[in-house]
């Protein structure tokens, strides 16, 4: 099979630069409204979740908070905020969860204040059957915040994710775009208008 001549496969994968992204962290605030968790449990068609204050928040639906709020200008192919802030600036186009791993040690609550922290805890580069990939280790802390300065313990998760390159179908399919985007501004249009 010939490599993939995709634009990721010619990007110089430069690990060790990444390596300054270890950790940095980043620290948000989210108050758990009822709201989102009305909106996720109507989402996966559950049996009607009306969440009241000081009600324990199901695992894992921790999920429906602290969503980024980025500008759509600023947001990369993937849908995700661009690479180069808190996450590196990892080339490789296709950005998937690959696993999450938990501790729980105190229930979040509706109503409740929480912090989480974010940690770049490592990044790695391997090389599989199909192409680069780029596994990329968050830890996030939950504390609520009960009282000013007191946190308390609730969560502790670490997010996997992998960064991969694109399938060489999905390349070629994009290259055929490109060459027939390329011929049909080349065709002179049927008409014209002028201004009057």
């Amino acid at each position: 099979m010939p490599p993939s001549t995709s634009p990721s496969a010619t990007t110089a994968i430069d690990a060790a630069a990444w390596q300054a992204w270890l950790g940095r962290s980043e620290t948000v605030t989210d108050t758990l409204h009822p709201g989102p968790l009305a909106g996720l449990s109507a989402t996966i068609d559950t049996a009607l979740f009306q969440p009241l204050p000081g009600q324990p928040v199901p695992p894992l639906w921790h999920w429906a908070y602290f969503l980024a709020q980025a500008p759509a200008h600023s947001l990369g192919r993937d849908g995700h905020p661009q690479r180069g802030g808190f996450l590196p600036p990892v080339p490789l186009p296709r950005r998937m969860w690959a696993g999450s791993r938990f501790v729980f040690e105190q229930p979040l609550r509706v109503g409740d204040v929480v912090q989480r922290t974010s940690t770049i805890e490592s990044i790695t580069h391997k090389q599989g059957r199909s192409g680069h990939l780029v596994f990329v280790t968050v830890r996030h802390v939950y504390r609520i915040c009960t009282q000013p300065n007191l946190p308390v313990h609730a969560l502790t998760e670490w997010h996997d994710i992998v960064y991969r390159e694109e399938p060489p179908a999905v390349v070629q399919a994009a290259e055929a775009v490109a060459q027939a985007d390329t011929a049909a501004s080349n065709v002179a249009p049927p008409f014209a208008l002028n201004a009057p």
